[in-house]
């Protein structure tokens, strides 16, 4: 079983201590890699911090279906803003 599935408007998700819980997609307020590998995921919602043995890239595109990480988009051509940070 993946860590993290989607089941309607809700996130599944299995932590490593295989405790489950049951978020709202719109409560997740931060997705971070773990480790230098990026095979774990720390998601946190309403205030908790919840360690998934799951890559980040795979729970993006279970919040957000369809998105990409401007990883992704590295090699499409992009025009600048005057808006963008400068650093």
């Amino acid at each position: 079983m993946t860590a993290v599935r989607r089941v309607g408007s809700d996130l599944q998700v299995q932590d490593g201590d295989d405790c489950r819980h049951l978020l709202r997609v719109t409560s997740v307020q931060a997705l971070s890699d773990t480790d230098p590998l990026r095979n774990e995921t720390f998601i946190t919602a309403a205030g908790r911090t919840i360690r998934v043995p799951q890559a980040l890239d795979s729970i993006v595109e279970l919040i957000a279906p369809g998105e990409r990480l401007e990883a992704d988009t590295q090699d499409e051509p992009r025009e600048a803003t005057a808006a963008e940070w400068p650093f």
